[in-house]
């Protein structure tokens, strides 16, 4: 009966669990890993597993009742890094959302690569969570499969099954509320900054579109002057050539008329063709380089991401990185944070290695790594050199 008592009630078992050693995981947190397991934005996602071991009569059962999102694990786990930083970050969040728990493993998901060890993910989890007890749960949103491993002995061993189990759970659900919250912010920010950016394209189209009339204004004027001066110019020297023809009677008046007439229109036009060529130096220049701009932020600022229209068919890290990265003049290109993005894997994604994170920061002068948001655009290194 006392054994009875310290084990969940309200359970539902999965797989065959057997074996004196048992895994329970809560009904939050289960439903938390599925979730950032169907993201399909990146294909390695990971968590960070919270709860306690106990001893009831002669089984060990591991308990989860916590998780938090894993910002380090990404891409490959040869660029999984858990140093101090990481750690530190860890502590934090456990303290203050799960400050009676221990830290008993971490979740590794990773879509169509299976849920089998490797070498890889061994030496990860022994250099790291070492400790008789301690757990790696791996899940496969891609062929549906998951599987515990609890570390016994000296090695990984697979359980056959797991139970999860549904209880009130205010740590978890005070923890999933503010990383939703966090989500919504981001969203908004970013909807507020697309705002912003319109309003601007707009106000650039605005005095492209004054520039232009004041300049077409401008030339007008312009014309009419010349007009005007060739035109009292003419007059002139029909009266001058009418004098001298009244006093010569040998000139025909009319054949004199007549060229002054082509030779003046001549020169009219090739003023006027003149003023306009000079005229684009200081105006359609400027009109033009600065539509070219303003079409390019048009089309950025009406071109919308939309995360959840993907298919679950896994997509090449390649394709992907095209469809975030913008080429520009320079050494450098605009890419498009997305969800789920980190420095480290964006440097990962675009040139095959974490090493250009360094550049990444400088270039767009973030002092934290992790300060980035979806829709945010940074300029990255067309190149590593």
């Amino acid at each position: 009966m006392k054994t009875e008592q310290q084990l969940p009630k309200n359970i539902r078992q999965i797989g065959s669990p057997v074996g004196h050693t048992k895994v329970y995981i809560e009904d939050y947190v289960i439903t938390f890993l599925n979730s950032i397991a169907i993201d399909k934005n990146t294909f390695v996602r990971g968590a960070i597993l919270f709860g306690e071991k106990k001893s009831i009569g002669s089984d060990t059962v591991i308990f989860v009742r916590g998780a938090i999102e894993g910002q380090n694990l990404e891409l490959d786990l040869d660029e999984t890094v858990f140093d101090d930083n990481v750690w530190r970050e860890i502590y934090q969040q456990k303290d203050r959302f799960f400050p009676e728990l221990e830290v008993m493993g971490w979740v590794l998901s990773r879509m169509g690569f299976s849920v089998r060890l490797n070498d890889k993910i061994k030496k990860t989890h022994f250099e790291n969570f070492p400790g008789e007890g301690k757990i790696l749960y791996m899940m496969d949103y891609l062929e549906q499969e998951d599987a515990f491993y609890v570390f016994r002995g000296q090695d990984l061993v697979r359980q056959n099954g797991y139970y999860i189990y549904y209880e009130k759970n205010p740590m978890m659900q005070e923890y999933l509320i503010e990383r939703n919250q966090r989500i919504k912010e981001a969203q908004s920010y970013e909807n507020m900054l697309e705002a912003k950016r319109d309003e601007k394209v707009i106000r650039q189209f605005r005095e492209k579109i004054s520039q232009k009339t004041k300049s077409s204004q401008r030339k007008g004027l312009i014309r009419k002057m010349s007009s005007a001066a060739a035109m009292a110019l003419i007059i002139f020297m029909g009266g001058t050539m009418y004098y001298y023809v009244q006093n010569d009677t040998t000139v025909n008046f009319k054949d004199i008329v007549r060229g002054a007439v082509n030779t003046m229109g001549k020169g009219v036009k090739e003023q006027v063709d003149s003023t306009d060529k000079e005229m684009p130096s200081t105006l359609d220049t400027e009109s033009e380089e600065k539509e070219t701009s303003d079409s390019s932020t048009i089309q950025r600022a009406t071109t919308t991401t939309e995360y959840n229209s993907e298919t679950t068919t896994t997509e090449s890290p390649k394709n992907s990185t095209e469809n975030t990265v913008t080429q520009s003049a320079g050494a450098y290109q605009r890419y498009i944070v997305r969800k789920g993005d980190t420095l480290v894997s964006i440097s990962k994604r675009i040139y095959g290695t974490q090493t250009m994170v360094k550049k990444i920061k400088e270039a767009n002068g973030l002092s934290n790594e992790n300060q980035i948001y979806p829709g945010q655009k940074l300029l990255v290194p067309k190149s590593i050199n």
